[in-house]
């Protein structure tokens, strides 16, 4: 890696530049449902306030007994981290990785995770003219490969793995696969001696393609879960990983002690039990980001990428300085996302998270001006 990971929700770094205050902002670079935390998630934590005299309990183990009767699984194939992105550093070390394939163009933790780790990183990359549909066949091809070459695969051991990470949805693409895509390419997985990960950050928007039912009978699958988009809490940071309780157990030990914070614990109880909050943000996303979209089509220049999640990427004229357009929007209080700082992306694009109506109008009008004086 070049160059440093660039991730979304960079209004601070942003509003000290232009020296104005972060409430002059409309944030569409974060990919965070737009209702925020559930209420529910802040009152817990307010009757959390008096345990910080005390640590937190190092194992979670309140919070993981109701993911695991969430998922109908056992607790010890679930370990919690302080955002998922602590379990994606974690991961190579754990499995003593020494190349990981990584479907991209996607969440750049995961090569960077690599790299720490001393391992390789190659990108099977989806790609514009497909609309960023996720490269399976080609995946495929490259398992088979890995497969029957000299059949070494078949007798790799613990000390020399290698794994295929996969987003899903994709981000920032916003493109999904399906479960029963999935479940083949993880038995061909599974078959070659490799590792499956699959990044599920996004997946409580389109909850049918997720491969969780899987867990039990999978012993080369890992999943990782956050509560940070759906919920709209990134600033409590609470991740988790499932997985066999033999490899979940390998991550738990390279955690530090302590990791989920009492009152991350308590906000992701509360969050878990309130149906009505997923309920209402599911009702809003599937009808507001139709509306967006069919808005983003609209406007000339712009190719709208079709997304399952709650963001949506649009790709740009070809002639477009993406950075410029960038600090063109942030002058005028909006940011977005450079897809250019996305390993693998040749096209300029931005990635857009779904917001409130209005904001989401704003957006598109600003975008629309933009182009038009280009």
């Amino acid at each position: 890696m070049n160059q440093p990971v660039v991730h979304g929700g960079q209004v601070h770094q942003v509003a000290k530049a232009l020296g104005r205050p972060v409430d002059f902002f409309i944030d569409f670079s974060a990919s965070i449902n737009p209702f925020g935390p559930p209420a529910s998630v802040l009152s817990a934590m307010k009757q959390a306030l008096p345990a910080c005299g005390r640590y937190p309990d190092p194992s979670a183990e309140v919070l993981r007994t109701r993911l695991a009767r969430e998922h109908g699984l056992s607790s010890d194939s679930i370990v919690l981290g302080n955002g998922s992105a602590e379990l994606i550093r974690v991961l190579p070390l754990a499995l003593s990785l020494r190349h990981g394939y990584v479907v991209g163009p996607t969440f750049m933790e995961y090569e960077e995770s690599l790299h720490v780790a001393g391992a390789r990183c190659t990108y099977v990359p989806a790609t514009s003219a497909e609309r960023y549909a996720p490269p399976l066949k080609r995946l495929s091809s490259l398992v088979e490969a890995i497969s029957s070459g000299s059949r070494k695969a078949t007798r790799r051991g613990p000390g020399s793995s290698m794994a295929v990470f996969l987003c899903n949805p994709n981000s920032p693409t916003g493109r999904v696969v399906s479960a029963r895509s999935l479940r083949t390419l993880y038995r061909q997985i599974e078959q070659a001696g490799l590792w499956m990960v699959v990044d599920e950050a996004f997946i409580d928007f389109c909850s049918s393609h997720s491969l969780m039912p899987e867990i039990p009978n999978a012993r080369r699958l890992l999943i990782l879960r956050s509560f940070t988009k759906f919920y709209g809490m990134p600033g409590i940071r609470l991740g988790y990983l499932v997985g066999s309780p033999d490899t979940v157990a390998l991550v738990r030990r390279l955690l530090p002690p302590w990791s989920v914070s009492q009152f991350a614990q308590e906000a992701g109880v509360a969050a878990v039990d309130d149906v009505r909050y997923r309920q209402r943000s599911l009702k809003f996303m599937q009808q507001e980001r139709q509306r967006f979209m069919t808005r983003l089509r609209a406007v000339h220049g712009l190719r709208v990428i079709p997304a399952s999640a709650n963001f949506v990427m649009v790709e740009l004229p070809s002639r477009c300085v993406t950075a410029g357009l960038v600090s063109r929007l942030a002058r005028q209080g909006i940011l977005v996302r450079d897809c250019r700082t996305f390993s693998g992306m040749t096209q300029p694009a931005l990635r857009l998270a779904i917001r409130h109506p209005c904001e989401n109008n704003s957006v598109v009008h600003a975008l629309k001006e933009a182009l038009r004086e280009a």
